[in-house]
């Protein structure tokens, strides 16, 4: 293999790569990224069993082969070569020489052989939407799912349509649930669960990407297909909560109040708060006015009142702050409307203008 490709281009991949690449000393051709030549493209990949990607760059290919090194000894290198000039990549018997102007590197590798092989995409559903509204659905509801692995199930994204159903996205961690429904509907997607790192890779990837993106799944697996980027992730074995059933139908409390000085009002509070980050939210009836407090025995007390207009019964509960001050960044509305259903139940919470996105965090004594 003989190759002539651009430093940025090749930065930017092995960033993603070196990520992905896996750290098992079992199976030491996963910390790996395997590199092939093949016509007029260089093409990298890089798998960690659970995850993988796949990602072709533009190349100038004077002779195809591959090679395949370690992703964080090439991905540093590359990051520190002083100047962006045009890098040349031959392999010699399972090692890689990077040549530039003024450098000459050997990386030793490993046979490429041993490097597993990734899943293909036949026979596979598969529907097409906007990039920014996938990344916008995982954006609005990931934060929400759990980050332990003793319940898979909560510490995956829920993905569901179904026959002319929007397109939803859900995550819980028992104590709050996030939702985020697009006008888009799959009649073949009845319900998967993209597991949180995965998640967090995909963010990673595909933020800020413009254009379509086409989805690709099974029972098993979940692929990406971005221009020169293809990404495959495992899905999560097993059933999302039936949150539906959680989701309060009757308030005694309703309160619209403005997001940003909720949301300042909250950050403020913060600093007084608790190890168990437990915030005191008093709702007074006639008043038009919600109080939040804090305490600790280290930082001191503080109160703060704020005005809004309040229908229903006078409150007095205490939330993890954390858990409400989540969720405002992803209502797009300037007003908010907080839904109390009675002590000791969960808050609803949701833009007065936005009913793609709602949020529930169960109170303190709930939890």
């Amino acid at each position: 293999m003989k190759i002539i490709c651009l430093k940025n281009h090749l930065k930017e991949v092995l960033n993603i790569c070196e990520k992905i690449s896996g750290k098992n000393l079992s199976l030491p051709a996963l910390s790996n990224v395997l590199i092939e030549g093949d016509i007029r493209n260089l093409k990298f990949t890089a798998t960690n069993l659970e995850i993988g990607v796949e990602i072709s760059i533009p190349a100038k290919v004077e002779k195809k082969g591959k090679v395949a090194v370690p992703a964080n000894i090439l991905n540093n290198f590359i990051s520190n070569l002083a100047s962006d000039e045009n890098i040349e990549l031959e392999s010699q018997n399972n090692n890689l020489l990077i040549s530039t102007k003024n450098s000459s590197t050997l990386i030793k590798g490993q046979p490429f052989d041993d490097f597993p092989i990734l899943p293909k995409i036949d026979g596979k559903k598969e529907f097409e939407l906007p990039a920014s509204d996938f990344i916008n659905g995982l954006k609005s509801v990931w934060y929400a799912s759990s980050f332990s692995n003793i319940k898979p199930e909560i510490s995956s994204i829920y993905i569901n349509s179904g026959k002319n159903n929007p397109l939803t996205f859900a995550a819980t961690d028992s104590f709050r649930l996030a939702e985020k429904k697009f006008k888009y509907s799959c009649n073949d997607l009845n319900g998967i669960l993209i597991p949180f790192r995965s998640t967090a890779e995909i963010l990673r990837i595909f933020e800020n990407k413009e254009g379509k993106i086409k989805i690709f799944f099974d029972k098993n697996q979940f692929f990406i297909i971005f221009e020169g980027i293809k990404f495959i992730t495992r899905l999560t074995e097993g059933n999302f909560p039936d949150y539906q059933q959680i989701i309060p139908k009757k308030f005694v409390t309703d309160v619209i109040i403005d997001k940003n000085k909720f949301s300042s009002a909250l950050k403020t509070a913060s600093i007084f708060s608790g190890k168990l980050y437990e915030l005191n939210i008093i709702i007074g009836r006639d008043d038009g006015v919600i109080t939040l407090q804090t305490s600790s025995a280290e930082t001191g007390e503080h109160t703060t009142n704020i005005q809004a207009k309040i229908t229903g019964e006078e409150l007095k509960m205490s939330f993890n702050y954390k858990y409400i001050l989540d969720c405002l960044q992803h209502i797009n509305s300037p007003e908010i409307i907080l839904r109390f259903s009675g002590e000791g139940k969960p808050l609803l919470i949701s833009g007065t203008n936005d009913n793609s996105f709602l949020y529930l965090a169960m109170p303190m004594s709930g939890m």
